[in-house]
């Protein structure tokens, strides 16, 4: 039965064998024709035949509404409700009518009209529930829902309904008994079967969820979005590989932004042992898009890449070499440069992040010094070995020249760079492979007068490196100007903590995912926090927000696309991580973001609020975070959010005896020391249990390494620590962003606890998994909606 379109057949005035009612019949089979004009001009006919005619007024508002005649649409149910005022579907119809127009009070009152004229009414009550869920009157569409199914209690779409509702409200439990019995009693109900599987994924039931979306995808097997959540769920059950096989057909044509993000996600938790040329094509546009977080995606396409035996080859010469280093033809043999040079994925990624392997690090750092050999030697450079070095000096820009160098190679580097600035100075060409090894050693931007490179026309691989190496830095320097400092830095640890991230912005990334689905603030937190209550922000359609600590500016990014309609400012110490922020937001073409230079504990003095505020991996920084906390919460609307990440004392354990070690050893956090130290953990110098931190992604970087084992400044705290302050200050804590899989292992353990809040219990979790924050705490906190007495 569909009532928006024409009335029910028991609800129709008592037939007849009218001329009027015979010419309503033949357009009711023209429109089912799809016949519209002609059907229109029977209805039309008929109301001039009969204009008492109820049921003809009522086609013809039919007929207008899907076109978008709304006033004259209105007319013709106003005439059938006054040719007949107990008409019940001329009143339901122009309650339809008047939520088109977002009248939806006076909706209310055409449906009500249409169940005091008609009590067994379902579809009105129905309607009246989706309006009452508009206007977040969530208690009374509930009711009308449960009425409407006192009337049908086989009405799918309403149990549909009522789990969407208990499914927001985080009533799980119940959100899953509706939408199975939808299911139950539409097994077609591709959408129920859909939702139904993204609900037992967040309680982390992966083969019920998995079981739920394969019949979803049975029934719309087009379905994009249904095809790319359930290659999630497979993922999440550790089934990459099946999901893989599932997304490939999708990536030949246009995939959408969701498959493309399906896909990275996937890939990145695979070693590959086939070599398939559609998805090494895919993989190289997941990094230069990109479609996720290129260093995720390193891993795999390194294990793709050394399916090339003559690549192989040349990383396991390196390595059984190391720490010595090799000649050109012993590293590379015959074909191992060709290889590398016609290796189009692995170019991609050199540039784009730093390889987080040692093996593979150490094979660089040996290519590294084959490349200074050449251009020592001024040999005729080959356009194609040109391409791999010119990606491999990236490399060494990108990771900030964090591969090891020995003395000898240091004076060679030196040499090189004095014979390059010679050459500028004597207005002579600079050999290609001469700037490229330069560049694999020092930023060409610190070169004295290092614009006169750009005068000269270079391949593009070499235009690519001066770009990366002299357009973008001096293009950071300009932006400096344009900062604001909204406040002054604190003298003490605020400004050592600047003169660090001065030194070595942090991080210094590349490409970062652009997103084109943001979602409204309530709606992306409750998908975040599955099971965390919180009361929902009052007008999300604009919410300001903080950045306290922004650093190079992916987190402000990550904030600007990932709620609709955020206007952010994001502020930090560092001028030099600003600029780079600013230079890369620029690129990426994102306008909602304001920067500002500014300390944490002297915000109170701008004169601004915000409904959000973000702080993650920055308080544990300051003198005292508790302190920095306070002020940022001062800045923090009533009822407003924040989102925080603090460094656990357990899961820490591993850094803060790093930490110990650098200390007694006597390891500065100078370049050359941070270097000697990476060496010394890789080797296995200092302990096996420290060279497990090898495999971190923040050990393949200077900046990223500085911050992990050297940062000037740092605390860790422990669940006990926070929950106590929360108390204090009368902050409500929402929920932990973690893995889905960990928190049902959470829920499974303490079954009092399902909005998986209470902290006490957290930390006799973590107490028994010590690696569930060895990253960081990050969670959300809720300011109550008012203010407290003081």
């Amino acid at each position: 039965m569909n009532s928006t379109t024409g009335e029910p057949e028991n609800s129709r005035p008592a037939k007849s064998l009218s001329p009027a009612i015979a010419m309503i019949d033949e357009g009711n089979a023209l429109e089912e024709q799809g016949r519209i004009s002609e059907a229109m001009a029977r209805y039309e006919a008929a109301a001039r035949i009969d204009p008492r005619c109820a049921r003809a007024h009522l086609n013809r508002g039919n007929m207008l509404l899907a076109v978008g005649k709304f006033d004259e649409a209105r007319s013709a149910y106003q005439l059938a409700i006054a040719c007949e005022p107990h008409y019940a579907p001329a009143h339901f119809n122009l309650g339809n009518l008047n939520c088109r127009t977002g009248e939806f009070e006076l909706a209310l009152r055409n449906y009500q009209d249409a169940i005091d004229i008609r009590p067994g009414f379902a579809d009105a009550f129905v309607s009246m529930a989706n309006v009452f869920d508009s206007l977040g009157r969530t208690a009374e569409a509930v009711e009308s829902y449960r009425r409407a199914l006192a009337i049908n209690p086989d009405y799918a779409e309403v149990h549909f309904n009522l789990g969407m509702l208990a499914m927001i409200q985080g009533r799980h439990d119940e959100a899953i008994k509706s939408l199975r019995r939808a299911v139950e009693i539409k097994p077609d109900f591709a959408q129920a079967h859909r939702t139904l599987g993204a609900e037992l994924g967040r309680l982390a039931e992966f083969d019920s969820a998995e079981s739920s979306y394969r019949r979803a995808l049975a029934i719309e097997p087009q379905s994009e979005g249904i095809l790319c959540e359930l290659a999630m769920i497979l993922r999440a059950q550790d089934k990459a590989p099946e999901a893989l096989g599932l997304l490939m057909p999708s990536l030949k044509g246009a995939p959408t932004w969701a498959m493309k993000v399906a896909f990275a996600g996937c890939v990145a938790r695979m070693e590959f042992t086939v070599n398939d040329p559609q998805l090494r094509a895919a993989l190289e546009r997941a990094i230069t898009e990109p479609w996720g977080i290129p260093s995720r995606l390193c891993r795999p396409v390194l294990s793709l890449v050394m399916l090339d035996r003559r690549i192989a080859n040349c990383v396991s010469v390196a390595n059984k070499a190391w720490p010595a280093r090799l000649e050109k033809m012993a590293l590379f043999g015959a074909d191992g440069l060709t290889a590398l040079a016609e290796e189009s994925l692995l170019h991609a990624m050199l540039e784009t992040a730093p390889v987080n392997t040692v093996e593979f690090e150490r094979f660089l750092t040996c290519a590294r010094q084959c490349l200074l050999e050449t251009a020592s030697g001024d040999q005729a450079s080959d356009p194609l070995d040109m391409r791999f070095y010119a990606a491999l000096s990236r490399q060494c820009f990108v990771n900030e020249y964090i591969f090891d160098s020995t003395e000898e190679e240091k004076l060679a580097a030196s040499a090189c760079c004095t014979h390059l600035l010679g050459l500028l100075d004597a207005n002579a060409v600079v050999p290609p492979l001469l700037l490229l090894a330069v560049a694999a050693y020092f930023p060409l931007s610190s070169l004295r007068g290092a614009d006169r490179l750009l005068d000269s026309s270079h391949p593009g691989p070499i235009d690519a490196v001066l770009r990366q190496q002299i357009l973008e830095p001096f293009e950071e320097q300009r932006l400096r100007a344009s900062i604001k400092r909204l406040t002054p830095i604190t003298v003490g640890v605020s400004e050592e903590v600047r003169g660090q991230y001065e030194r070595n912005p942090y991080p210094r990334w590349v490409k970062f995912q652009k997103k084109d689905d943001p979602r409204y603030f309530n709606d992306e937190l409750r998908s975040s926090l599955p099971f965390g209550s919180f009361t929902p922000m009052r007008d999300d359609r604009a919410p300001d927000a903080l950045i306290a600590g922004c650093g190079t500016g992916s987190h402000a990014i990550f904030t600007a696309q990932r709620f609709r309609g955020i206007r952010v400012l994001a502020i930090d110490l560092s001028l030099s991580s600003i600029s780079y922020a600013k230079r890369k937001t620029r690129e990426m073409g994102i306008t909602n973001i304001e920067f500002g230079q500014a300390d944490i504990l002297k915000l109170g003095q701008i004169g601004r609020t915000f409904d959000i505020i973000q702080s993650a991996g920055v308080l544990h920084h300051m003198a005292d975070p508790f302190m920095g906390w306070r002020t940022l919460l001062s800045l923090l609307r009533p009822g407003g959010f924040m989102f925080l990440g603090f460094y656990s004392e357990l899961g820490r354990r591993r850094v803060v005896k790093a930490r110990a070690l650098i200390a007694a050893r006597g390891y500065s956090s100078a370049p050359a020391d941070i270097r000697r130290f990476r060496q010394d953990v890789a080797e296995g110098n200092l302990g096996s249990d420290l060279q497990s931190l090898s495999q971190a992604q923040d050990f393949f970087s200077t900046s990223e390494c500085r911050d992990l084992f050297f940062h000037v400044q740092e605390h860790r705290l422990t669940l006990s620590q926070i929950d106590s302050f929360l108390a204090d200050v009368g902050f409500r804590f929402i929920g932990f962003e973690l893995d889905r899989s960990v928190l049902h292992q959470y829920r499974v353990r303490f079954t009092d606890d399902p909005s998986c809040t209470h902290l006490r219990n957290w930390a006799a979790f973590e107490a028994d998994n010590p690696e569930t924050f060895s990253g960081m705490y990050q969670f959300w906190i809720q300011k109550p909606p008012y203010e407290r007495g003081r």
